[in-house]
Formats: structure tokens, C-alpha cells, sequence
């Protein structure tokens, strides 16, 4: 297969996972057919279920999208050398939450598959996927900044990295519910919680 033909199908996946992520802000996820879908994306539903069969798999695409802007931010963050301070760490985080929790990014749909998560086990073992790389990539974060000795020598790595992974849902609802917080506002409050970052 080609490099053009490859992209265009990426693209083409793409814009069918956008039109899905409009249609489930607009009407929740049971509200929205493929039939919606297919007319939000300027396809026939023909051409939709040649990419995605079902609206289950529209709902794995668009979590597989939101893992992979997680995992994007940690490996940006990871290559940095030396680490830059936490708090500036946690207002890029908090940016990024927020940059894809437009009005209708994919960050808008994740309160709606955590209430899903709680009777579906399909739906939670898609949510656990992201909120598993995220704690992962925090504590990482927490032994690097101890390592430099940006955090206390005592600190505990996993607990407060389990801790982090609390900003997501927190930074999500606030923004979305009030959309008054920004970035700049959380790098505030863990200086706050921790006192001055070395």
C-alpha cells in the first residue's frame, strides 16, 4: 500500500472519529447512530463501516486517540533533560487536558465513558488504558524530580504519583462545568500543596 493511499486512510479515520466525537457531545453516546455519524462526516454509512463496524469501535478509536495524547506528553517529557521543575511540569499537563476538552474534543466524551465504566465492563477496561499510562507516567515524573532533587529523598513515588493521575477528572470538570481554570492556575495550587519546588 502507498504512503499517499495510508495517509489518506488515516485521515479518512480521522475525520469519521471527529464527526462521532461531535455527534456524542451533541446527543451522549446512545443518542447517536452510525446514520448520524455518517451524515456529520460527509460519508455514507457505507464508507463509515468500512472503517468502524460499529458504534462501539467509534468509541475504541476515540479512546485510543485520547491514550495516545497521553502518552504523547510523557514521552515529550521523558526525553527532557535535565527534567524541567513539577510545577511547571503540572501546568503543561493541565494544558494539555485542557487543549483537548475543546468544545468538542475527545476530553469532553471521558466523564461520559467513566459513568459507563461503572456498569460495562468493556467500556471500563477502555477507560483503565489511559488512566493506567497516566499514573505510570507520573510516578516517573515523581522518582525523576526526587532523583534530581527537585522532591524530598523520602518522598513516596507511587503514592504520589497515584495522587496526579486525580488532576485529570479534576481538571476536565472544572473546565468543561465553569471553564474558568487554566493552566496556569493548577502550576499555582501544587505550589501551594507542596511549598516552594527546588
Amino acid at each position: 500500500m502507498s504512503s499517499v493511499s495510508t495517509e489518506y486512510l488515516e485521515h479518512t479515520r480521522q475525520q469519521i472519529l471527529g464527526a462521532a466525537q461531535r455527534c456524542f457531545v451533541r446527543n451522549g453516546l446512545h443518542g447517536t447512530s452510525m446514520e448520524d455519524v455518517a451524515r456529520e462526516a460527509g460519508l455514507t454509512e457505507e464508507d463509515v463501516s468500512r472503517y468502524f463496524e460499529s458504534r462501539d469501535d467509534l468509541v475504541k478509536g476515540i479512546a485510543e486517540n485520547i491514550l495516545q495524547l497521553i502518552s504523547g506528553f510523557f514521552a515529550e517529557i521523558r526525553q527532557e533533560e535535565p527534567i524541567p521543575p513539577l510545577d511547571e511540569v503540572i501546568e503543561r499537563f493541565a494544558r494539555t487536558v485542557i487543549d483537548f476538552s475543546g468544545s468538542d474534543g475527545p476530553g469532553r466524551l471521558t466523564p461520559i465513558y467513566w459513568a459507563s465504566a461503572l456498569y460495562n465492563e468493556e467500556m471500563a477496561e477502555r477507560a483503565r488504558a489511559p488512566i493506567a499510562k497516566s499514573r505510570a507516567g507520573w510516578v516517573e515524573i515523581v522518582e525523576r524530580e526526587r532523583a534530581a532533587g527537585n522532591l524530598a529523598p523520602d518522598i513516596d513515588a507511587q503514592a504520589m504519583g497515584t495522587t496526579l493521575v486525580c488532576m485529570v477528572p479534576g481538571i476536565l470538570l472544572q473546565h468543561i462545568l465553569f471553564g474558568d481554570v487554566d493552566a496556569e492556575v493548577f502550576r499555582r495550587g501544587i505550589r501551594g500543596l507542596l511549598g516552594p519546588i527546588r
